[in-house]
């Protein structure tokens, strides 16, 4: 083998030196999302933004960086672009730069990073994104099988509650909720208890008693009775039926003095005596 040839492998199996290659469509690149089954990093930015510009100059240039954005489909969104990238950024409640997104192909969000990263961390980061998504994809992929499938709907209703997507949270795990007759008993009331959490927030309290009443129907009783009841509760109270909210709360110290909900039951109770 010739020297020349020799440093030409080399370089070729170097990561490559121009930094990540990015898409400038969003629409095109879950496009390509889903026709490679990889996730996607988005890059949310601005003109005005110098810690944008600092992620294009260091971090994104990186060779290192460079390879493991090869797992990705990389895209580029201005937040102050055009109607459908402003429109994007919305979405997603970019709020703040740089923000860096993972999303399945599907467009569901993975993990978010608010802020710079230098070059040495952020390859942990891309690796840690990479991991996390193995399992979204999973279940994505079982939900285009079998739009039933009760395992795929709770995991992924579970972890937009956890991204604080809670709209498409809401309507995946309600989907659950009507197929997991067959599922574990603790896994159908965390789905019934996330449900009475997020239609509490949205004032819909009748849904949330019915929700929460179900989950605490549900046999054998598990460890997480008191803080089901500790959530009807304080439902009541949004709902100012404090009479119930007392007498659900009286419940949880008399019955699971020893759970850290029973502490927070009786801070209650006191807040409403004041209200008498």
């Amino acid at each position: 083998m010739t020297a020349s040839l020799a440093v030409a492998l080399l370089l070729s199996s170097q990561p490559s030196s121009a930094g990540i290659r990015w898409e400038r469509h969003f629409d095109l690149a879950l496009k390509k999302a889903r026709a490679s089954g990889k996730p996607v990093l988005v890059d949310f930015w601005a003109e005005w933004c110098g810690w944008c510009h600092r992620l294009d100059r260091t971090t994104y240039v990186d060779p290192v960086v460079a390879k493991g954005a090869e797992d990705f489909v990389a895209v580029k969104v201005n937040t102050e672009g055009s109607p459908r990238e402003m429109a994007i950024a919305a979405r997603y409640d970019v709020s703040s730069l740089p923000t860096i997104l993972f999303l399945t192909p599907r467009g569901r969000p993975i993990t978010r990073l608010n802020g710079f990263q230098g070059p040495g961390e952020f390859p942990r980061t891309l690796e840690r994104a990479k991991d996390q998504s193995r399992r979204l994809i999973e279940w994505e992929e079982a939900l285009e099988r079998n739009s039933k499938d009760a395992v795929a709907l709770t995991g992924l209703g579970v972890h937009l509650f956890e991204q604080e997507s809670y709209p498409e949270s809401r309507e995946l795990l309600y989907r659950a909720a009507r197929h997991d007759a067959g599922q574990p008993v603790d896994d159908r009331r965390r789905t019934r208890l996330l449900l009475g959490i997020i239609q509490n927030y949205d004032r819909k309290f009748a849904e949330a008693e019915s929700l929460l009443k179900d989950a605490l129907s549900l046999q054998p009783e598990g460890e997480d009775q008191p803080k089901l009841l500790f959530v009807l509760g304080r439902t009541y109270v949004s709902w100012g039926r404090h009479a119930e909210a007392r007498r659900t709360m009286q419940q949880i110290v008399e019955e699971y003095a020893q759970s850290p909900m029973a502490q927070k039951a009786r801070e209650t109770l006191v807040a409403l005596e004041r209200k008498r």
